[in-house]
């Protein structure tokens, strides 16, 4: 991973290209924005770039032999770090480990990825640095000369979660450096870190990725470009997201369902509408939060049509004949009501409410806005019965 090959951040590249260039190097960064913005794959490429031999222009020049160990993860002064579960075993920890070497952009950290096998597991999991963490990976590496590197570098990835106890032993390692040692922390939640350790960080922000730069990044990835501006568009600037999105071989049907639920419920047929919502809440609470995600894209692809017209940030660009004639066939609809009524049914589907009840409930509510009449809150609907 080389800086050049960080996916859009333009701002960002060009700042990590002047620090190496000016040999201004900082102890300690803290490259921080939303999820799957680059912010791995930015600390990756600062470490090699740091290790190599004959970097070129403030970049690694991908050749030499610190390059090509560190490609694969073998450099021995780069130690890459993720939060774990108490039980977590070495080898696990190191297959996670090499999926970030793999791919940066790809889910690796036991938050992201409950299970390395791929099953539905929990997130609920009590995943931290420790502090026997702080002191075994962290502490004693750094503290050593290096052993072949002119740096040694300690990436954090989800720096967010170090216990307060960890915390209190990893700024003492921030207070007072080892010479040639650099950390980078990474997080999506800066706001999480103490004051003590943000303040000793140079602190490089992410922003969300423009849609374009997914879309390219999608089709290196072997998507059709239709299909990865679509998924550029979906993924809200972050690449993860795009990659799970074309993971996902129930995209389209999934989203098929969702505008024909959207149909049916302003043709209000009841009996319809129930066989529908059991069709779409049968694979469970996960998968509804994904269809209703589906929809709020759909229905704020209508209101940009409803407001602007055809506009280059329809997500659904492949549906535009549909969204347009669903457009002009409802000239009250209240959509910013229905997309009220959405966000309130994930509000509730995150907590420990029927999905199927919260389906019919919302469809409800979607045909009044439909048909531009005012709704009333789902709660008061589940409430009724």
């Amino acid at each position: 991973m080389a800086i050049n090959s960080i996916i859009g951040q333009h701002r960002v590249r060009d700042a990590l290209k002047r620090t190496l260039s000016s040999g201004r190097v900082a102890h300690a960064y803290l490259f921080h924005g939303p999820e799957g913005t680059g912010k791995l794959a930015g600390a990756l490429a600062l470490a090699r770039a740091l290790q190599c031999h004959h970097p070129v222009d403030g970049d690694a020049c991908g050749g030499c032999p610190s390059c090509l160990k560190s490609a694969k993860g073998l450099h021995p002064d780069i130690h890459v770090l993720m939060p774990i579960t108490k039980d977590t075993d070495d080898e696990e920890r190191g297959q996670r480990i090499q999926r970030v070497w793999e791919d940066p952009y790809q889910p690796a950290d036991m938050q992201s990825l409950p299970s390395l096998s791929g099953k539905s597991g929990s997130s609920n999991l009590q995943i931290w640095y420790r502090i026997e963490n702080i002191q075994d990976w962290l502490r004693r590496p750094m503290s050593y000369h290096s052993v072949e590197g002119r740096y040694r570098v300690a990436i954090l990835i989800g720096a967010e979660r170090i216990r307060e106890d960890a915390a209190n032993a990893f700024l003492k390692l921030l207070e007072e450096p080892g010479k040639q040692s650099v950390f980078i922390l990474i997080t999506d939640r800066a706001d999480h870190l103490l004051p003590t350790i943000l303040s000793r960080c140079q602190q490089i922000r992410f922003d969300p990725l423009e849609s374009e730069d997914i879309a390219l990044a999608m089709q290196h990835r072997g998507a059709p470009p239709a299909l990865a501006m679509m998924l550029a568009r979906m993924s809200g600037g972050s690449v993860r997201r795009a990659i799970a999105l074309a993971g996902n071989e129930d995209l389209l049907s999934t989203r098929e369902d969702v505008v024909t639920f959207l149909r049916k419920s302003f043709q209000g047929r009841g009996d319809t509408v129930v066989a529908l919502v059991d069709h779409m809440a049968r694979p469970g609470r996960e998968a509804v939060k994904f269809q209703l995600g589906i929809l709020l894209g759909i229905l704020r692809d209508l209101m940009l049509l409803q407001h602007t017209g055809p506009s280059e940030l329809i997500v659904n660009l492949d549906q535009l004949d549909t969204l347009q004639r669903f457009a002009a066939n409802l000239p009250d609809a209240r959509i910013d009501d229905m997309i009220e009524a959405v966000e309130q049914t994930l509000f509730l589907t995150e907590r420990n409410v029927s999905v199927r009840l919260a389906l019919i409930a919302l469809s409800r509510s979607l045909q009044a806005s439909m048909r531009g009449h005012g709704t009333r809150s789902l709660a008061q609907d589940l409430a009724a019965g």
